[in-house]
């Protein structure tokens, strides 16, 4: 394999994983002052806004994983591998939902945010 490639992988790699760990960071974070915030009254919209939040984060955490496990099954293949390899549907697919999960979560949880400031 040649360094571009590798490049490429240890990249992908360290964004799969800076994501899980925002995204974990987040969602511990949520859920350590849920009772602080449960304790205020919700209404229905921001109950659902919360726990959509908490569901978008731990499924962006599992594609994450699913990431990190279909660029170690490329990598484990014992093909050669070339610099479009990186774009396999086995790799692409679950890194685009970990990242639009991740947002979808992070959008929910500043959302939340927002209208608890009112």
């Amino acid at each position: 394999m040649d360094d571009q490639s590798k490049a490429a992988f240890a990249s992908a790699s360290d964004i799969a994983k800076q994501l899980i760990t925002l995204a974990s960071g987040i969602l511990a974070l949520e859920v350590t002052f849920a009772k602080n915030v449960m304790d205020a009254k919700l209404d229905h919209t921001a109950k659902y806004l919360l726990s959509g939040s908490w569901i978008l984060l731990l499924l962006s955490i599992v594609a994450g994983v699913w990431s990190l496990l279909a660029l170690t099954g490329s990598l484990g293949q014992g093909e050669t591998l070339t610099p479009k390899t990186i774009y396999g549907s086995n790799i692409r697919i679950p890194t685009f939902f970990q990242i639009v999960l991740f947002l979808g979560g992070l959008a929910l949880s500043v959302w939340f945010g927002i209208r608890g400031l009112k």
